[in-house]
């Protein structure tokens, strides 16, 4: 069986500082997808925290909990069921108006 989680982030409160550029021009981003200790109204089981330098957290620096909300979904169960996750394209054009 395996686990997806699809998760939505409100970009703008992405840490543009946070955004590292790559030699070969790449942009990339790093966070974790969390776990809740309950679902939410919505049945949102997981959450997006900006990740943190080992400086910032040996410093114990407060996280950037983003607006965000995901859901896993198992696939490949016994029955051969998806639990009725669909797929989207993970990729905008690049007149995305994005604010990085």
């Amino acid at each position: 069986m395996s686990t997806i989680i699809n998760c939505s982030i409100d970009v703008k409160m992405i840490s543009k500082d946070k955004i590292k550029v790559h030699a070969n021009g790449s942009h990339y981003w790093t966070f974790s997808v969390m776990e809740r200790k309950d679902k939410d109204q919505y049945g949102n089981t997981h959450y997006v925290v900006e990740g943190q330098s080992k400086d910032e957290r040996d410093a114990k620096a407060p996280k950037n909990y983003l607006k965000s909300s995901g859901k896993a979904y198992n696939f490949g169960s016994q029955d051969g069921g998806s639990s009725g996750a669909t797929a989207s394209n993970a990729y905008a054009d690049d007149d995305d108006d994005l604010p990085f």
